[in-house]
């Protein structure tokens, strides 16, 4: 009974991490969503017995929408203006059926350096045409409707296994301190097994099928007497470092930055 509960709880627990980015009391975010690194391929490349993104070719890798979470309220209520009706789920979804080259655009560079970008909305004309005039030019297609329907920053955070996508109505300062914090959050959240779906290619997958039955979550992280819900998952959440961003002044900054 005990396992079954804690295999429950970490199916939920990607879920939880995205949620709980948007509805934290001091979260500037109203949405979240993990691209993950998968092989356009398989098998993917082999070097020395593991897979090795960044010594086999780009092409073979691509970046796919692994989970996401919208807090749609706050969206509406926030954007605070007529012209604006928040981000709606159609549009929040449509990312889903995207799919991006690892180590192209603006997504699939981010993935393939680890680094991070911020992209602000008073630099959206600018920017995309920029990008449609570059030989690179595969800029995520949704986004210019997400800034039309209030979106104001939208953040980029490379993690192990993907990218992290946050968007807030309101512009947001880069935060390196809430970058390294996300990244820990999400070390610990991809390292327990059953957290991502299984694929044979993903480092997060455990050889030993019975590991995951094996896995306990430490009791300081989780409590498995208590049935497996949003309570109990912030229990366990609550025990990880705070990510907090920072509201940025209208007046600042570039748009986008490293």
């Amino acid at each position: 009974m005990e396992e079954q509960l804690n295999s429950l709880a970490v199916t939920h627990l990607l879920q939880h991490t995205l949620r709980s980015l948007c509805i934290h009391e001091n979260s500037q975010w109203v949405y979240a969503v993990f691209w993950r690194i998968l092989p356009r391929n398989y098998p993917p490349p082999k070097w020395d017995g593991v897979y090795d993104r960044s010594r086999g070719v780009r092409k073979n890798w691509i970046l796919v929408w692994e989970d996401g979470f919208c807090n749609f309220a706050a969206s509406m209520k926030e954007s605070g203006s007529e012209h604006h009706q928040g981000l709606q789920p159609d549009l929040f979804f449509k990312m889903s059926h995207e799919i991006y080259n690892y180590g192209e655009g603006l997504i699939g560079k981010v993935a393939a350096d680890h680094s991070h970008k911020w992209i602000h909305k008073d630099q959206e004309i600018n920017f995309l045409s920029a990008w449609h005039n570059s030989a690179d030019s595969f800029h995520p297609r949704t986004w210019e409707a997400q800034f039309r329907s209030g979106i104001k920053t939208i953040a980029l955070i490379a993690v192990r296994e993907g990218v992290i996508q946050l968007g807030a109505v309101h512009k947001v300062v880069e935060d390196l301190s809430y970058v390294v914090l996300l990244r820990k959050k999400l070390i610990y959240i991809e390292s327990i097994p059953g957290v991502l779906l299984p694929h044979p290619s993903s480092s997060s997958v455990p050889q030993d099928q019975n590991n995951l039955m094996n896995h306990h979550v430490p009791n300081e992280y989780y409590d498995p007497r208590i049935t497996p819900s949003m309570s109990s998952l912030e229990a366990l959440l609550s025990k990880l470092p705070s990510v907090e961003a920072k509201e940025e002044n209208e007046s600042s900054t570039p748009y986008y930055q490293n």
